[in-house]
């Protein structure tokens, strides 16, 4: 049954990696900068912070949650950090991840205790925070927004760092969180049990798995994701005001899907969700190129959104006919 599941994953990795190289290859057919050493930067660039995000909310979706609350997380923590830094010249970009971190991991806690604690729905729980914690970028802010001027060098030198100048440091720092939750997933007894947790919670919490555990460490990890990923909006952008990152929730929720998170939990892979994060961003590209409307690409995203579920749906039905047929033959 392992290999089984192995094989799907491999075989979806695959897949994506196809058709992300055709986006990429149509993209810079219809607009040759896009393939370019500048193109790839900004592609890199605007995929870090989606992909850090669905790098995060992997575990959780893995158990069959879900977490809508992190791109409000982002907007706070990236308009917190910057105030911080305005009221705080001498602060270093260290200081940055530390404050952006701490406000992630206070809303992952009360997330965790609501969805782990409470047995809340996730999805009631996360929609109620994401407009809490928007709501209090609003209040707190008061309409200041801050620009490059009231940031440290330090981290604004970070965020324009690109290793053989093509690969972002944000980006960079992604890959290197991909590697870590991946094998976390992998090789780790808390990462398996997330898969187990997923394909069958009733069935975890009888054989006594540590559901509370792993579900509320994985909201506080989503959390501190988020926070983190504010500090990487503010790398980027060099600015910031209460909308910050305002609705993005569905493009992370999309690229996670797209990479393999199934929705009813048990499978995905965080090498998945980074390609899944890369082939919305390309898809995008593609859209800006043609100078296609913002609302048509929001819609897009939505349908590749529900492409990517049936697309989960029609392989998962798949697998379950194989096992089926594998334990008929493993019988007789």
């Amino acid at each position: 049954m392992a290999s089984l599941f192995k094989r799907k994953a491999l075989g979806r990795e695959a897949s994506l990696g196809v058709i992300l190289i055709f986006a990429v290859a149509v993209t810079g057919f219809i607009n040759p900068r896009f393939v370019t050493g500048d193109g790839t930067r900004d592609l890199l660039s605007a995929t870090a912070i989606v992909a850090l995000l669905a790098i995060g909310i992997a575990p959780i979706m893995i158990m069959r949650h879900i977490d809508l609350s992190i791109a409000s997380t982002v907007g706070f923590s990236a308009w917190l950090v910057a105030d911080t830094c305005a009221k705080n010249p001498s602060f270093t970009w260290v200081q940055c991840f530390l404050v952006g971190g701490s406000l992630g991991i206070v809303i992952g806690i009360l997330n965790g205790l609501l969805v782990a604690g409470l047995r809340l729905p996730s999805l009631v729980v996360t929609l109620g925070t994401l407009y809490i914690v928007r709501g209090g970028v609003y209040v707190v802010s008061n309409s200041v927004d801050y620009n490059a001027q009231e940031m440290p060098k330090s981290l604004l030198k970070i965020g324009s760092t690109a290793f053989f100048g093509l690969l972002p440091v944000p980006f960079f720092l992604a890959l290197v969180l991909m590697a870590i939750v991946a094998w976390f997933l992998k090789y780790t007894k808390a990462g398996r049990d997330c898969y187990a947790i997923g394909s069958n919670p009733p069935a975890a919490d009888l054989v006594g798995l540590k559901v509370f555990r792993r579900t509320f460490l994985a909201y506080i990890f989503s959390g501190f994701i988020a926070g983190i990923a504010g500090v990487f909006y503010l790398m980027r952008f060099a600015q910031v005001d209460s909308t910050a990152f305002y609705g993005q929730e569905l493009a992370v929720v999309a690229a996670a899907v797209i990479g393999g998170i199934g929705l009813l939990g048990g499978a995905g892979t965080a090498v998945g969700v980074v390609i899944g994060a890369l082939l919305v961003q390309t898809i995008q590209g593609a859209l800006a190129a043609l100078g296609v409307d913002a609302f048509w690409k929001a819609a897009i995203n939505g349908l590749l959104l529900i492409v990517a579920i049936y697309a989960d749906r029609i392989l998962a039905s798949r697998s379950e006919k194989a096992l089926l047929a594998q334990r008929i033959k493993e019988r007789v």
